[in-house]
């Protein structure tokens, strides 16, 4: 048992009544709806008029020469880069069509990965990968960073070594393309294992989501449908059973276990259908609950692309703004563990960085202007023992609705890990 397990449970639970209390007051409010939870760190509920905006600063003013397009963002120290310091990793996609064909006539087909000093914001790496690049995370454990190329066809898994320069490119097997159509996306790890969303299905009997296992004799992504586009859930907060009908998988992440709500499970955003799907019990029958999104515009679907949950009651939110090419550095303090930041690129004309409520999916947006946000990065600086727990032992805790989850180790997933092997580590394409 985890010895800092109850201090865990007891900063959800915290969470949970400033949450319920401030759900509480706004039903009862003659206004009906406007009012906003104060500093004491109800407002993670994410409800009413806007927030006042986050102070912050600009990160990374330009792409790296050559480069345009930021997109997914996220941060990994390893030995051999920038002495072993926290270096924040930008990819920029360069105009590449999302098949991985250029642009227009002689452009380029290959994405730059910029790696960033997170302090001082200076340039430390930069690499290449052939395609587009759609999702991509760092591997801690394993002092890499993963990446997915070609979210609509073509698609390949990408295992970059930083401190080499290298990149081993995976074959996927089988393919995600049907007729076609399909490919991968976002990247997430649960428990040592490697998910991806399936991206651009053909239909809605595809894969919404895959476990992935490497191969590195082969060099081989082996794909594992976790649950399908039609799959039934748990709707929140109808609490009825409904058919997911996904059309657009695309973001995928992991509550930590700070979170209010859905701690532990496994996160898939279908963008442009405006919903989250929080999946649990990943190591036998996968549990899954929908999350429909609104925002301040009627109506609405969020297109929701960013998605980062603060993990301390202090630290940095990084921020693309895809359109202008530009990465903030936002300070979160005085917002608890467990907020869940979103960014809703200009998809819909309604740009938005802003909070989820994670029992109504309502967006509440700062008053920061970003013209696309897009990828999201949480960096935590003085955390409690509480604050540091990833949730990945907790498996679906939900705040004591929907009858909890928990329980999800994946103990059963035995071989079908990713199986590496240190020896190959120069099966590499430079």
């Amino acid at each position: 048992m985890n010895p800092f397990q109850n201090c865990v449970v007891v900063g959800r639970v915290a969470l949970v009544a400033m949450l319920l209390a401030s759900t509480a007051a706004l039903l009862l409010s003659p206004v009906g709806g406007a009012r906003v939870a104060d500093s004491s760190g109800a407002h993670a509920l994410g409800l009413g008029a806007p927030h006042a905006s986050l102070s912050g600063s600009t990160f990374v003013a330009a792409p790296p020469v050559g480069a345009k397009g930021p997109d997914d963002i996220t941060s990994l120290a390893v030995d051999g880069v920038d002495h072993g310091r926290l270096v924040v990793w930008i990819a920029y996609q360069n105009g590449i069509n999302p098949n991985g064909t250029p642009g227009s006539s002689g452009g380029p087909t290959r994405s730059t990965i910029a790696g960033y000093d997170a302090v001082s914001g200076a340039t430390v790496r930069s690499l290449n990968i052939t395609g587009k690049i759609d999702g991509m995370t760092s591997f801690p454990a394993r002092d890499l960073l993963l990446a997915t190329v070609n979210e609509d066809a073509n698609s390949a898994f990408d295992v970059i070594y930083p401190a080499l320069g290298a990149v081993a490119t995976y074959t996927y097997s089988p393919s995600p393309e049907v007729s076609g159509n399909g490919g991968t996306d976002s990247i997430a790890i649960h428990n040592d294992h490697i998910y991806v969303t399936h991206s651009n299905p053909n239909d809605t009997s595809q894969a919404a989501e895959f476990l992935v296992t490497l191969h590195i004799a082969t060099l081989t992504a082996q794909l594992t449908p976790v649950f399908y586009d039609n799959s039934n859930a748990t709707d929140v907060p109808a609490h009825q059973t409904v058919q997911l009908g996904l059309t657009d998988p695309d973001t995928s992440s992991v509550m930590p276990g700070v979170s209010p709500r859905f701690a532990g499970t496994l996160v898939t955003i279908s963008q442009a259908d405006g919903k989250i799907i929080f999946a649990s019990h990943l190591s036998s029958t996968v549990k899954l609950h929908e999350l429909n999104l609104s925002d301040n515009v009627s109506g609405n679907v969020p297109p929701i692309d960013g998605f980062a949950v603060a993990t301390c009651s202090s630290g940095t939110l990084y921020a693309v703004d895809a359109s202008a090419g530009i990465t903030y550095a936002f300070n979160t303090s005085g917002w608890p563990a467990g907020t869940v930041f979103v960014g809703e690129p200009k998809d819909t004309g309604n740009p938005i960085l802003g909070t989820l409520n994670l029992f109504t999916g309502k967006i509440t947006p700062f008053t920061n202007h970003l013209v696309s946000p897009k990828g999201l990065l949480f960096v935590p600086h003085h955390c409690t023992i509480a604050d540091q727990d990833d949730g990945s032992d907790d498996g679906g805790h939900d705040g004591g609705h929907d009858g909890g989850q928990g329980g999800d180790d994946q103990g059963d997933h035995g071989d079908r890990g990713t199986g590496w092997e240190p020896s190959r580590l120069l099966a590499v394409r430079l």
